[in-house]
């Protein structure tokens, strides 16, 4: 079934409905630190709303503590321009995108996994 132009419209308006939160989208710059290594300098690229969905997991142990689990699911708006090695970062919390689902039949939103870092 292929939804019209009009319909997906509808969609997109509800689904923005239900994006509570500001989402700066975050990119990267390297430079030279002069000594054979890079420094990292994080911008924002856009600022739109999302909504940040938490997963369930199993906690690890790093260096004999407890690590709780920290990845999510972030909804943005169909139209958002954003890919894996990108940051997110949703009021004082930053999250690395580790995957996008690009390529789906019904362009109604977009949706990232990510880790809270």
């Amino acid at each position: 079934m292929s939804l019209t132009a009009k319909e997906l419209a509808v969609m997109r308006s509800v689904i923005a409905d239900l994006l509570p939160e500001t989402c700066q989208v975050l990119t990267v710059t390297r430079a030279s630190d002069g000594q054979g290594g890079m420094t990292e300098t994080w911008g924002t690229a856009a600022t739109t709303t999302c909504r940040v969905d938490w997963k369930s997991g199993i906690e690890t142990v790093q260096g004999g503590a407890v690590q709780p689990y920290r990845r999510c699911i972030i909804t943005l708006p169909y139209d958002t321009t954003v890919a894996e090695g990108y940051r997110l970062q949703v009021d004082t919390d930053v999250y690395a995108v580790t995957s996008v689902d690009n390529g789906k039949s019904w362009d109604a939103c977009l949706r990232v996994e990510a880790d809270k870092v």
